[in-house]
């Protein structure tokens, strides 16, 4: 049966023209299915542009499943990606669309009504409306709709051109104030949110657990003021054009930063190559590691593409016999000391963040690598900085010793390391060093 379906697939394919062609794919069936079908999806091969027919239009970034596949033939574009919460991917070049995705061009667009509380934020409207509904981003052309075959991930449709994308339009954003001082590569590619409060979906009453994507809002002016003169000596660090070869096209500098509804300091959107960075209050140290730890997730997925979550031999080989990764950075997100050096589990791993997932991993010892190199005191370690720096020059051959001796260098001149923590019972706070694991009762010269 299997047999004769592929075989009737592949005819299919000859009569549809060179648009389309064969691939294997890792579908994985709804649980409780029967169906021994074969796991097989189209691929586009020519994705054509606006002048193209409108029904193939919409779906330019998107393969979808074969006709002849059973409803429960699924692609999941999350589900190898829940260990890995932190970055927004886009699932089209591996992973499959939804039928839903595309709208009829004859079938008028049914848009819930705008209402005070989708205008303020988070909230959509309760309208009853038939058939699939839409709800309009603030202030944009873009209109977004939940897939329910894919267990409610977010699409955007544009509401003129009918164009059809996982990836998150970007909210209304303004150029960096003339009076911030910071060097001009970060000035070309940081901009402002502005406006209002943004989102990729309003949140659903009649679901509090449904996707609301990248969510923030307007900065501060002294708290985008701070943050961008800290991290300009960051970004300089780099070659632009390593910058260019991992994707980063631009730094969206916001507040009340949140993924999916759970807070987060920075999100990287890998489909749109979005670094967005939470300005709010931050120590020093927090806010430049997370910087070059989210840049890594980004090398991550210009190396490996939807598969930098996937088993790593090479970088295996420096761990534990035996150790398996977690599932995910989101699940420690309660574990205040997960980040400390003194929490690792053993000398394979900085701390017990690292311990999540491979991706994990390889990020927080990218940015112990950009910030505090002198952590890295275990032959497993060490060598798995070495790996990260060998995949880095290999993008870039100017992340040389010469580049790598100047960063050192830089690192020598930070000593704001200080962080404030809360004594248990209500004993009042304390400053902890990150780097030393020092603790004082008052607070450290030059600290922030």
């Amino acid at each position: 049966m299997a047999k004769n379906l592929l075989t009737a697939a592949k005819n299919r394919l000859r009569a549809s023209g060179p648009r389309y062609e064969l691939v294997p794919t890792t579908s994985k069936r709804k649980s409780g299915s029967q169906t021994n079908q074969p796991r097989v999806r189209v691929k586009f091969s020519h994705r054509g542009d606006a002048s193209d027919d409108p029904s193939q239009g919409t779906m330019r970034c998107v393969a979808r499943c074969f006709s002849c596949c059973t409803s429960d033939a699924v692609d999941d574009p999350d589900e190898s990606f829940e260990g890995q919460t932190e970055l927004q991917r886009d699932p089209s070049g591996s992973k499959s669309g939804a039928r839903s995705m595309r709208p009829s061009p004859d079938e008028p667009m049914r848009v819930s009504p705008e209402t005070d509380a989708t205008r303020s934020g988070y909230s959509r409207s309760n309208a009853s409306v038939a058939g699939p509904r839409f709800d309009r981003l603030p202030d944009s052309p873009w209109l977004v709709q939940r897939s329910p075959e894919y267990g409610g991930k977010l699409f955007w449709t544009h509401e003129t051109s009918r164009e059809t994308t996982w990836k998150q339009p970007l909210p209304c954003t303004s150029a960096l104030p003339t009076d911030i001082n910071v060097h001009q590569g970060l000035r070309a590619m940081a901009l402002v949110a502005s406006q209002q409060r943004f989102y990729g979906a309003p949140a659903d009453p009649a679901d509090p657990s449904a996707r609301t994507g990248i969510c923030g809002m307007p900065p501060s002016a002294a708290a985008l003021r701070k943050t961008l003169e800290l991290l300009s000596r960051e970004h300089a660090l780099y070659p632009s054009a390593f910058l260019e070869r991992v994707g980063l096209k631009r730094l969206l500098l916001c507040e009340d930063l949140h993924y999916n509804g759970q807070r987060r300091r920075d999100v990287p959107d890998l489909a749109s190559g979005t670094l967005y960075i939470d300005v709010g209050d931050r120590p020093t140290r927090r806010k430049r590691h997370s910087f070059h730890h989210e840049l890594w997730h980004m090398v991550d997925y210009h190396l490996l593409g939807n598969q930098f979550e996937a088993h790593d031999a090479t970088w295996s080989e420096h761990n534990p016999p035996g150790f398996r990764y977690g599932n995910g950075g989101k699940h420690m997100r309660g574990d205040s000391k997960s980040s400390q050096l003194s929490s690792a589990p053993s000398d394979e791993f900085l701390n017990r963040y690292s311990t999540s997932s491979v991706a994990e991993d390889k990020a927080e010892i990218w940015a112990t690598l950009m910030c505090y190199q002198q952590v890295l005191h275990s032959p497993s370690l060490q060598q798995k900085a070495g790996i990260l720096k060998s995949r880095a020059k290999i993008l870039c051959s100017d992340l040389n010793d010469v580049w790598w001796q100047h960063v050192r260098e830089t690192q020598l001149k930070q000593s704001d390391h200080w962080e404030v923590h809360s004594a248990e019972q209500g004993g009042g706070q304390f400053w902890f060093n990150w780097v030393t694991g020092e603790r004082r009762w008052t607070k450290p010269e030059g600290t922030s």
